[in-house]
């Protein structure tokens, strides 16, 4: 059986990794290796291919190498993140076609480096390949363009550091063994990973849900996660939001979720108790202002007030007041703020309660039963 390889003179990682700053999604990579691969069976020797994105836009993906006999046919290209620092930037990524006549039937499976869903609430079933189902439409639409009458095809996805790249990502937690997932929505990464995050900020509350844990516990990041643990809560039904909390109370108002546990560290959660849902620096301060205005409404003594408007950092703040024999009411109570500020987000969809914590000095406060 004769094999035919071609690997792309003009093509090479650098150049792949610096054609596009917005990048192009794991789904794209896919999309633009079948249809190369397809193109390369038929006869032609696809340098680069035009592919549709899942917005419909069109996008020139180079092809990194190709490779096929009689009954199948391989392309890869170089996964490009732009300006995203994204795991799987750089990576090869590539699909392996094998065709035999039939009805136009496309199935799409994975394989090396590829991951399985091990665990319910993703967008994908327990068992399948973690290939999203926009990808997927994507994919066959691709392969869809240039496919001749008569035939079948089975679309192998192939990653062949797909394992190792895993471990750097969400995949562990979220239920998903063994290879990287195949996302995307628009077919396009956009710089510093805001859609990939808000992506997997998504399945983690479906899969909370799925798993019917009650509360869906919404952390910032490592310590708001050790807190939770450190208090019993269960890992699976913990959601790591970062400073993205609108975007989570969104989600969970539209997965309806019933109940919601907000647990952070006093800075972040001091900015919610402001009205502020997204808490990254660069969005959102005014943590110093939030946090005397409502010490000062709860008749905070004046003896305090030099001292806490002068501290350095909230953590500095709250350990100042330990000495004011309310303090633990006045945690409480700002719990109790933050709480009402998720029910305004949510338009009541959502029922919440809320924990404050020090790295200092431990639970601060809280509405609900969970301790302070």
């Amino acid at each position: 059986m004769s094999e035919q390889k071609q690997v792309c003179p003009n093509v090479d990682k650098t150049d792949c990794r610096n054609t596009l700053r917005s990048g192009f999604t794991t789904g794209t990579c896919v999309a633009a290796a079948s249809k190369a691969a397809l193109m390369f069976w038929l006869g032609d020797l696809p340098r680069a291919v035009e592919t549709t994105l899942p917005t419909g836009e069109k996008l020139s993906i180079p092809i990194f190498a190709l490779e096929k006999n009689p009954e199948q046919a391989s392309a890869f290209v170089i996964k490009d993140a732009g300006d995203d620092p994204d795991v799987t930037d750089g990576l090869l990524i590539g699909t392996r076609l094998t065709f035999q006549p039939g009805r136009g039937q496309i199935t799409i499976q994975g394989g090396e480096g590829v991951g399985q869903v091990t665990r319910p609430g993703l967008l994908v079933k327990v068992g399948e390949w973690a290939i999203n189902p926009v990808p997927r439409r994507q994919i066959e639409e691709n392969v869809r363009e240039v496919l001749p009458e008569g035939w079948d095809v089975t679309v192998e996805v192939v990653v062949p550091e797909g394992k190792e790249a895993a471990r750097h990502t969400f995949n562990t937690r979220l239920g998903i063994e063994g290879g990287i997932s195949i996302l995307g929505t628009t077919g396009r990464v956009k710089p510093m990973s805001v859609e990939a995050y808000r992506e997997t900020i998504a399945c983690s509350i479906r899969q909370a849900k799925a798993m019917g844990e009650d509360p869906v516990v919404l952390v910032p990041g490592n310590y708001g996660e050790q807190m939770a643990l450190a208090c019993g809560f269960p890992k699976s039904s913990l959601v790591r939001i970062s400073g993205y909390v609108g975007f989570a109370l969104d989600e969970c108002a539209r997965g309806k979720v019933p109940r919601v546990l907000m647990l952070g560290q006093v800075g972040k959660m001091v900015k919610v108790a402001g009205g502020n849902f997204n808490t990254h620096q660069e969005a959102s301060d005014a943590r110093r202002e939030i946090l005397f205005a409502h010490l000062v409404r709860f008749r905070l003594p004046r003896k305090y007030w030099d001292a806490v408007w002068q501290a350095s950092s909230s953590e500095e703040a709250a350990h100042l007041v330990r000495q004011w024999n309310l303090q633990k009411k006045f945690w409480d109570y700002l719990a109790g703020v933050i709480s009402k500020r998720v029910s305004e987000r949510t338009r009541g969809a959502v029922r919440a309660n809320s924990m404050i914590f020090s790295l200092k000095n431990g639970i601060l406060g809280s509405d609900g039963t969970w301790g302070g």
